[in-house]
Formats: C-alpha cells, sequence, structure tokens
C-alpha cells in the first residue's frame, strides 16, 4: 500500500488551477463594473468547465474504479449581447431621428411664419379690410389716407410673403449645411467601423473573443442608424456588411465613404437635395442619390425635396395668382388724375417674375391709385335711350317700342365688336330673341364676360357700358390672352354701315342711345370719371372670387387626341406647375364643350433653354391653338389655407412620429439592456460568489499544504 496519499500533488495543481480561474472571473467581473456606464458595453461572463477528468487512480498498484475530476477550466469569456435586437432598435432609433429633425425644422419654420395670428394671413386680412375701407369711401374715394392704407398694406403683404420665403431659403440652406456635417460625421463613422472588422477578424482567426471590439463595432452601427437606416450582416470570420437599403457602406475593411450634399435637378425641372458615394462617378444631375431611408440625413433630404421646397412652390404660386389678380385690375383702371393705372404688385428684380421671394408695392403715391374704370356713365356721348318725358321699361320688347326715341322696326340681327386690351371680341345680338328688350340685352350681354358691362340707369334713361375686369371668364381670358391690361375699351356695331348716317333705329347701339360711341375708344378723354370707385369694388371681388393658381395662361400649338398624353411647353418664366395641377383647357364661353379640366401627370424641363412643360391626358380632341390655364377652383383666402393646414399636418405629423418613435425606441433598448446590459447589483454579487470560492480554494491548498508538513514530518524527512 502506498504511503502517499492519492492525488496529493494534483490537488495542489487542482487548486491552483481554481484560484486562476476564479480570479479570472473576478477580472471579467470588475471589468464590468468598470464598464456599468460606457455607452455600448455588454455584460461578459465566463464560462467555467471542469477540466478533462484523469481516469484511474495514479500511483495505485490497483486500477480504481471511476475517475478523478481534475479541477476547473475557463472555457470562454463569453458576451452577453441580443444581436436580434439590434436591427429593432437601429430601425426605430433611425425612425425617431427623422422625425425629431423634422419637428425641429418645422417648428422653427412655423415660428417664421407666424400663422394664423401673424404672417401672411393676417397681412392678407389686413390688405382686405384696407380694400373694404376703400369701398366704403362709395363715390367719394379721394381720402389720401386710404388710398396710402392700401398701398401700406399691400406692401406689408409683399414684405411677408418675401419673409416667409426667406424663412424656407434659409431652412433649405440649414438642411444642407447640417448634412454635410452629418457626412463628415458618418464617413468617420463608417472608418471606424472598417477598422475594427479588420481587429476583430484577425482576432477571431488567432482563437481569441473580441468582444470589446465587437461592442466599440455595434454602438458604432447605433449611433450610424441615427442618420440614415443601416442593415447588416455578420460574416464567417467576424466582419460585419454594414448597408444601406441594399448598397453596401461597409465591407470588411472596405469603405465607402458618402460625398457631400448636391443640389441636382429632377426630371420635372424642380431643385432636389441628393447624396452620393464619393466613388460613385460623374452621373447626371437628375440620378438619384443613395437611399438614405430614414435618420438624420434622409430627414434633411426629405424636408429639402418634399416639404421646404413644396412651400416655396406654394408660396410662389400664392404670390404670381395675387398679384396676377389684382393687377389686372389696377392695370385695367385710371389713377385719381386719368393717368392709366400701374400694377399695384410689382416684381423686386424686373427681369424676373413675381414669386413670394420677388414681390413688392410698385404703387408709392396714393393718388396714383388706379380705382376709376372707364365707363359712359362719366362722359356725354351716351344719350337717353327714352322719349319725350317717357320712362322705359326694361322688359317691354324693342320692336316699335313707343317708349324709345329710336325703336326698331323690325328686329334687328347683327353683331357688336368689344376690343378690349387691343383684342376684338364678337358679341351677337338678335332684337328678336335673346336681345328682344333691354333686360333681356344687359343679361345676354354680361353673360358674354366680355370685360365690358351693360347696365340700365332709370334715373339717366341711359344704357351705361363700363369696363369690368372682374367680367372675364376662362374662355374671355383666353381670346385675350397674354395681352398687357390696358383701361379703356371700344364696342363698334356691325349694322351701322355707316357711322354718323345710319338712322338711330337700324343698329342696336342707335336703339340704345349710344350711336355716339359706336368705333370711338372709351378712355380717359371721354368715359373718365374721378369719383369712380367701381375699381375698389373689383379689388374687393378678389377675396371671394375663385381664381386660377398659379397664374397662368398659354396655349398649345399642336392639336390634342382624345384618351392620349398631350405635351404642352409653358411661357418662359413659369415654373411653379406641379404633378396634380389641375388646369382647364379649350376654355368656351359658358364651359361648354371641348372645356374639360385636366390633371398634370408628368412635368419636363428642356435642360437647354430651362422651359418646363406639362403632360396631361384630355378626354376629348382639342384642335391646334387650344388655351391652357389654372383652373378656378377655389379663392386666393383657400388656398393659402390650405397651404398653412399642410404645413400644420406635417408638423403634427413629425410630433407624432417622433413621439411613437422615441417610445418605441426605449422600449426596445430597454429589453436589449435587460439582456446585455450590465446590472451593477448583480455583479456585485458575482464579484463576492468568485471572491469566496477564490478563499476556499486558498483554504483548500492551506489543508493540503499542512498534510504535507504532516506526512514529510512523520517519514522523518530531514531528521
Amino acid at each position: 500500500m502506498s504511503f502517499i496519499p492519492q492525488g496529493t500533488f494534483f490537488d495542489l495543481s487542482m487548486m491552483g488551477g481554481a484560484l486562476n480561474a476564479f480570479q479570472y472571473a473576478e477580472s471579467v467581473t470588475s471589468n464590468n463594473i468598470a464598464n456599468v456606464n460606457t455607452p455600448g458595453a455588454s455584460r461578459q461572463s465566463v464560462i467555467l468547465n471542469e477540466a478533462p477528468p484523469i481516469a484511474g487512480s495514479p500511483f495505485s498498484p490497483t486500477h480504481s474504479q471511476g475517475t478523478v475530476g481534475d479541477g476547473v477550466l475557463v472555457q470562454q469569456i463569453l458576451r452577453i449581447h441580443a444581436d436580434n435586437y439590434d436591427q429593432l432598435f437601429r430601425g426605430a432609433s433611425s425612425s425617431q431621428n427623422f422625425y425629431s429633425t423634422e419637428q425641429n425644422t418645422l417648428n422653427a419654420l412655423q415660428s417664421t411664419l407666424g400663422d394664423p395670428n401673424s404672417g401672411i394671413g393676417a397681412q392678407y386680412t389686413a390688405f382686405q379690410t384696407a380694400i373694404n375701407q376703400l369701398v366704403a369711401q362709395g363715390s367719394g374715394a379721394q381720402s389720401t389716407s386710404v388710398r396710402a392704407s392700401v398701398i401700406a398694406q399691400a406692401q406689408a403683404l409683399s414684405t411677408a410673403l418675401n419673409n416667409a420665403s426667406g424663412a424656407i431659403v434659409t431652412q433649405q440652406n440649414s438642411a444642407l449645411s447640417q448634412a454635410t456635417t452629418l457626412v463628415t460625421t458618418a464617413n468617420g463613422i463608417l472608418d471606424q467601423i472598417g477598422a475594427l472588422n479588420g481587429q476583430i477578424r484577425a482576432s477571431t482567426a488567432a482563437g481569441d473573443s473580441p468582444n470589446t471590439y465587437k461592442d466599440q463595432r455595434d454602438y458604432l452601427i447605433d449611433q450610424l442608424s441615427q442618420y440614415l437606416s443601416t442593415q447588416t450582416s455578420i460574416q464567417s470570420d467576424g466582419s460585419v456588411l454594414v448597408s444601406v437599403n441594399g448598397q453596401a457602406l461597409v465591407n470588411d475593411t472596405v469603405v465607402y465613404h458618402l460625398a457631400a450634399p448636391t443640389v441636382g435637378t429632377a426630371s420635372n425641372g424642380t431643385s432636389t437635395f441628393k447624396i452620393n458615394f464619393q466613388s460613385t462617378p460623374p452621373a447626371s444631375s437628375s440620378a438619384p442619390g443613395v437611399p438614405l431611408g430614414s435618420g438624420q440625413l434622409a430627414a434633411l433630404q426629405d424636408l429639402y425635396n418634399n416639404k421646404l421646397t413644396v412651400y416655396g412652390h406654394q408660396l410662389d404660386q400664392f404670390a404670381s395668382s395675387l398679384a396676377n389678380e389684382v393687377n389686372r385690375i389696377t392695370q385695367s383702371a385710371y389713377d385719381q388724375n386719368g393717368q392709366a393705372g400701374a400694377a399695384l404688385f410689382q416684381p423686386i428684380v424686373g427681369n424676373l417674375p413675381i414669386s413670394a421671394g420677388n414681390i413688392k408695392a410698385g404703387i408709392t403715391d396714393p393718388a396714383q391709385l388706379p380705382i376709376a374704370f372707364a365707363s359712359t356713365a362719366a362722359g356725354s356721348l351716351v344719350i337717353p335711350m327714352n322719349s319725350g318725358n317717357n320712362s322705359i321699361d326694361t322688359s317691354a320688347p324693342l320692336t316699335n317700342y313707343a317708349s324709345l326715341a329710336n325703336p326698331p322696326t323690325a328686329p334687328l340681327v347683327g353683331t357688336l365688336t368689344v376690343t378690349i386690351n387691343g383684342i376684338p371680341q364678337t358679341f351677337n345680338y338678335n332684337t328678336g330673341t335673346t336681345d328682344g328688350s333691354v333686360n333681356a340685352f344687359v343679361t345676354h350681354f354680361n353673360s358674354a364676360h366680355l370685360g365690358v358691362t351693360a347696365s340700365f340707369d332709370p334715373n339717366s334713361q341711359r344704357i351705361i357700358f363700363a369696363q369690368d375686369p372682374t367680367n372675364v371668364d376662362p374662355s374671355s381670358r383666353a381670346v385675350q390672352g397674354g395681352a398687357p391690361q390696358q383701361p379703356g375699351f371700344t364696342i363698334s356695331d356691325s349694322l351701322d354701315t355707316v357711322p354718323g348716317t345710319t338712322p338711330a333705329g337700324q343698329y342696336l347701339l342707335g336703339v340704345l342711345g349710344a350711336g355716339a360711341i359706336d368705333g370711338v375708344a372709351q378712355n380717359a378723354g371721354n368715359a373718365f370719371g374721378a369719383q369712380d370707385n367701381s375699381g375698389a369694388n373689383a379689388l374687393l371681388s378678389v377675396f371671394s372670387a375663385n381664381v386660377g393658381v398659379p397664374a397662368l395662361l398659354t396655349t398649345a400649338a399642336a392639336p390634342a387626341a382624345a384618351g392620349a398624353p398631350a405635351t404642352v411647353a409653358l411661357p418662359a418664366g413659369v415654373n411653379n406647375i406641379a404633378v396634380g395641377q389641375v388646369l382647364t383647357i379649350d376654355a368656351t364661353s359658358g364651359g361648354g364643350a371641348p372645356q374639360e379640366n385636366v390633371v398634370v401627370s408628368a412635368i419636363s424641363v428642356n435642360p437647354t433653354t430651362g422651359i418646363e412643360s406639362v403632360t396631361f391626358t384630355p378626354s376629348l380632341a382639342h384642335a391646334a391653338g387650344y388655351s391652357v390655364q389654372s383652373a378656378q377652383t377655389q379663392t386666393l383666402g383657400q388656398f393659402y389655407g390650405n397651404f398653412v393646414t399642410r404645413v400644420g399636418l406635417d408638423g403634427q405629423a413629425a410630433i407624432s412620429g417622433n413621439q411613437t418613435q422615441t417610445t418605441l425606441a426605449n422600449n426596445i433598448n430597454q429589453v436589449r439592456q435587460s439582456i446585455s446590459g450590465i446590472n451593477i447589483n448583480e455583479e456585485t454579487q458575482n464579484l463576492v460568489q468568485y471572491q469566496n470560492a477564490y478563499s476556499a480554494a486558498a483554504r483548500t491548498i492551506n489543508v493540503i499544504n499542512q498534510m504535507m508538513q504532516t506526512l514529510i514530518n512523520n517519514l522523518g524527512v530531514g531528521s
């Protein structure tokens, strides 16, 4: 029988290994505690395994059944990490950053716009109030202060538009500046991820566990997801492939840097914010950039392209239509001194079209505010149409009507040619049918919407013709086309074959007592009344009338086939039409066929001339030369109200999205941290556990040492 206890020397080795294992475990636990507040740090855990057992009993002359344990081994340092939650968190974080960025920008923009209590909306209302005060003066619209108020409010409205446009441009520039900074930051993160990929791959190949490197890499990817959508794929060598919507950003140690954002031109001619890869070969300005998905960079791109640019176009549309509608009236009127009216709204830079950023009040002298239309009531050319002291019954038939000074003896069938803005328009009359009485003629004539209206003054028993730019429907606008607005008009009667000699009863103007105006221009020389305030009433109607937004009127050179797409080039300088815009084409009097409304389905821009073209599909056929104009579907106030509503809804969507995605990201991160995060209480308990185990192993070595001392002493070794 052996005198040496079985395994004594092996017990010392075994306990030495245990000390090493428990010390290793304490070191890992200490590392966890040290990194409890380190962003991205994952909990690490020591995996302890029993050492391979020793078969049989050493130093024994006979074989003993069973095996002898050989202690403990540190199998690995395990990184506790919830990889499946990473993508969920990064997706929510990317969306949260998208909405947060949009919320901040839109809140700032809404604050600058100042609606509904100030800004454009308030100035638009103040401008309308000033016009109301002008109307309230009636025929005595001579107050300099009231006229000055109209001009002042027009300028205030222009300034509000300038400021709003400037605010949008400022936000666009800010978006570009922010994106440039973020791209630099993102590229730095990509470089770090690529470097860590190389370290992780090398460490993995050497059989190590590069847990710290993996923590750093995952934290960097978390940061990257704040700027754009990220997708990851762990490769067999330990490296990670990082991509954005299918396009690689990091592949092993190869990094694909993003280029600084640029503003290109979309196929529809609008400015488009995009980001390319630095390695992307030069492409056309309309080529799409990197599909950013979500995140701060994607938000800045969406803000620039789909919100700020659209807002800017809508404000430009509002400004152009406001100026067009108001200027049609002021240019059709005379000022207080009988001078031809000027445009109230004019461009700041004269060679550029009116837009929200390029509009001002062009009249500064109150006496030059044009509000008097040419009217035969102000002159002496039109005489009473009654005979003697008779009063005209305006509903009585004109033929052989004794109360008329010059009644027709038979129905008159002829044409009145009304020339306004230099464009002649025809009005066919028949006193036997459509124009059988004064009332019938007035109704029929006014329904033609020629820009001149007729009325009967019972006090003077005279027919009154007056310029009226509000009585112009789409068909009349199409006839007048882009001719400059002018005050004054001319009416000619086809039956007055030899003016001055044709009997008054043989042509309509003669019957109506207006024979003297036949072919004679009605202008400041013979039809101007300084007290006339009809222009003020016309200005007031701008606020309640449906108008075309933006201001557009042109003709198509080529015919259009029914059901086939048609493309029409727009006038130079008209570049604020959008897809979805409703246009009226081939306008006719009364709105009958072939007039129809069409929707713009596409926009293109000639890269050489910059001319914009619109495409739509009519349901009817249209001959060459048909008119194309914005559909008169809403008032200016309604259009601007829709603009404000859109900005508000976009802002609210950003707030709601930010709140939702923030909650989602926080919830996912809490679950992720509950798995991989470091819990200081748990780590403290582990530290005590390993410390106790270490102490026990040390005491065991002490006992073995005492046993060895006893054995040596009993054998008398060294005595």
